[in-house]
């Protein structure tokens, strides 16, 4: 591994693998996450999600959301992914994207992700970001 392109192919190789292996355990929305969502709803903010679904599709994405019992705190138009934007985050496109998409400035903003890297892309679009607390180790790609 010489340069960034290879760095690059390799982070996407090992996000792409740990997704799959989520996917597999599947993905359940936990009760604190929909009241803290129910309760940022009913202060009037909207909601939305930025997503890189790699080989899903966004129906796939949506679907998997609505299992989880998360899909109806989302603002209609707070679905973003890879597919929408043409590219993945942590790419500033993404974030730029989501913004225009729910016509919101993209300082007023505000990303709340686990993966460092995501937050600095965010954060460089123009986003307000924080890091969230994960388990060990998640803060990082590996």
């Amino acid at each position: 591994m010489d340069g960034p392109r290879d760095r690059l192919r390799l982070f996407r190789h090992r996000r792409n693998a740990r997704r799959s292996r989520r996917r597999d355990r599947g993905f359940h929305g936990l009760p604190e996450q929909r009241g803290l969502l129910s309760a940022l709803r009913g202060i009037g903010l909207r909601i939305g999600i930025i997503t890189t679904l790699g080989p899903l599709t966004n129906a796939q994405g949506r679907a998997i959301l609505q299992q989880a019992g998360l899909s109806q705190f989302l603002d209609p138009d707070g679905f973003i992914s890879d597919h929408d934007a043409g590219v993945a985050k942590p790419a500033t496109g993404i974030y730029r994207f989501a913004a225009q998409q729910v016509g919101v400035p993209i300082e007023r903003c505000l990303y709340v992700g686990e993966n460092l890297i995501e937050v600095i892309g965010a954060l460089t679009a123009g986003m307000k970001a924080v890091l969230k607390p994960s388990p060990p180790g998640r803060e990082l790609p590996v």
